[in-house]
């Protein structure tokens, strides 16, 4: 019994072993998973925020690249999932941590789609309104700027530590989280496969046509937008941005809400902030809906270029 006993405390010690070192190794090596860099990247002076869109679309590299004369860093791409920062009360509350302190000449750029805007309607209809991302990483998770960040690695990494050691080669990696936050995903150019990019379209637009017939844009979600724009513009300068997507989604989001640029464009004179909507420009996606890594850096040239002819108060 004893040498049992024994040997289990020797197989537990190195499960527990290789747990540590996957991690140590998976921390020193700078990739981790999908969202945990920016996690633990310090608080941010300009921001991009919105969903996987945005979080795949925009270079925080780039942007300061052209623009850090004019704005404040550290910059940090924040933006996540449709699943896990659609605009609400628990992205808010998370973008309002991830701030940085004193921050009065920063760039937000604010990523906006239908999706990002809406609920579904069988959520809508229940009493009291409980948002299916209240229980999400981004809503729940209060330490945002910590180096390593031990709560998010003990709450919300989902894998075990020693799988860190399998993989950790950024070139054998498809998904590559960048310390500022951007999302690389990096697959071959639509060019050289378009039978996968035509597979890969239609299986998004099945997946989002059903959401679209059982959602409509929220008050809670559009209210919490509002509310992220008033708290942003005490820090700096605020920028509404609609992605480039692919045709098919264009067309689904344009039968889905075909008054939202018009929508966006009100809502931003009132704010006294710009609204830019790039939704039908020709940048190539990986499937239909997320901008590939080449038009991601292609896209945030332009962008910045954009936001640089803006007048230097609004």
């Amino acid at each position: 019994m004893r040498k049992l006993l024994f040997r289990l405390l020797l197989l537990l010690g190195g499960v527990g072993l290789l747990g540590g070192l996957g991690l140590w190794v998976g921390l020193r090596r700078g990739y981790v998973d999908a969202f945990y860099a920016r996690f633990a990247a310090p608080p941010a002076g300009s921001l991009v925020l919105g969903t996987s869109r945005a979080a795949q679309g925009i270079r925080p590299d780039m942007l300061a690249a052209r623009l850090g004369g004019r704005y404040q860093g550290p910059w940090l791409n924040y933006a996540f999932t449709l699943a896990e920062s659609p605009y609400g009360p628990g992205y808010l509350g998370s973008i309002r941590r991830k701030l940085a302190p004193g921050t009065r000449r920063g760039l937000f750029v604010l990523a906006v789609d239908p999706w990002s805007l809406s609920l579904p309607k069988a959520v809508l209809d229940k009493q009291p309104l409980v948002l299916p991302e209240a229980q999400s990483m981004v809503s729940q998770l209060r330490n945002v700027s910590q180096n390593p960040n031990l709560d998010y690695l003990t709450h919300y990494l989902h894998k075990p530590f020693y799988q860190l050691l399998l993989d950790t080669n950024p070139k054998h990696v498809i998904e590559r989280l960048h310390p500022d936050g951007w999302l690389e995903i990096a697959l071959p150019p639509p060019t050289a496969d378009p039978a996968l990019l035509r597979r890969r379209t239609a299986e998004k637009l099945a997946t989002y046509r059903p959401i679209a017939a059982g959602s409509r844009l929220a008050a809670v979600r559009l209210l919490s937008l509002w509310q992220t724009i008033t708290l942003l513009k005490q820090h700096g300068r605020v920028v509404l941005v609609r992605l480039p997507t692919g045709p098919g989604m264009a067309a689904l989001e344009d039968d889905y809400q075909p008054d939202f640029d018009q929508l966006m464009s009100q809502a931003a004179q009132r704010k006294h902030i710009t609204y830019r909507s790039y939704l039908t420009e020709p940048y190539a996606t990986n499937d239909g809906n997320h901008l590939t890594r080449d038009a991601a850096a292609q896209f945030s040239q332009r962008l910045a270029a954009d936001i640089a002819q803006l007048p230097a108060a609004e």
